[in-house]
């Protein structure tokens, strides 16, 4: 297939339509939207939300369809740059960052930890004891033996 001259969307278009494959069919084997579909074909990378789905989907049409994905996506890089003399297309990636939070999940900080400490505090104070205990019953255990060698004498 010639694709000199041709935009990503028509070479998408193209290899689809040399496979006879209609829009459906892609569909029910990619299972991506028809809608997606036809914004790659068209060329209306605007269409998606952001960059990271645009590559996505690109990667996902152009394998199934034998095609190479990283030579694609360079063209739309050399497209918009030459366009726009920018980046790229633009998306509004601050809009879908979630903020993540650092640290041990919320499970282990509400539940694990706070049972773990209860256990360790438990097992301290056993063992305290038992060494009071053993402690004692050594002294005792002494204090009778020497009382039976005093006796004998």
């Amino acid at each position: 297939m010639n694709t000199e001259g041709k935009t990503v969307g028509e070479i998408l278009r193209a290899a689809r339509e040399e496979k006879k494959l209609s829009v459906e069919q892609v569909n029910r084997e990619t299972k991506m939207s028809a809608q997606t579909i036809r914004a790659l074909e068209q060329d209306d990378f605007g269409a998606f939300s952001s960059e990271t789905y645009l590559k996505g989907f690109l990667r996902t049409y152009a394998d199934f369809l034998g095609l190479d994905a990283s030579r694609l996506w360079s063209m739309i890089g050399q497209r918009s740059t030459a366009a726009t003399a920018g980046p790229g297309p633009e998306w509004e990636t601050e809009a879908g960052v979630r903020e993540e939070r650092l640290g041990p999940p919320r499970w282990i900080r509400q539940f694990l930890l706070p049972v773990l400490v209860t256990a360790i505090v438990v097992l301290i104070i056993l063992l305290v004891r038992e060494r009071r205990r053993t402690g004692e019953s050594t002294v005792g255990s002494r204090g009778g033996a020497i009382e039976a060698i005093v006796a004998t004498r």
